[in-house]
């Protein structure tokens, strides 16, 4: 049996709450899934996030009202 007809079966015997709660995860994964930097997910480590992170919050985090 697919994954499709285990998914299908599944739903038949689900109640529409569930399917309902599943129908809307898939149109929220497809959303996210067609967004335009949906390729650019994964592109970089968890390391290299947090130090991105990190400098942004150790460089970024004041602002000098008076500089301009």
């Amino acid at each position: 049996m697919t994954n499709r007809e285990q998914l299908i079966q599944e739903l038949e015997q689900a109640p529409d709450e569930l399917v309902e709660t599943v129908l809307e995860f898939l149109h929220r994964v497809k959303a996210i899934r067609e967004h335009p930097l949906a390729k650019f997910a994964g592109i970089i480590s968890d390391s290299e996030a947090a130090e991105l992170q990190q400098s942004i919050t150790a460089d970024c985090g004041q602002v000098d009202l008076n500089e301009w």
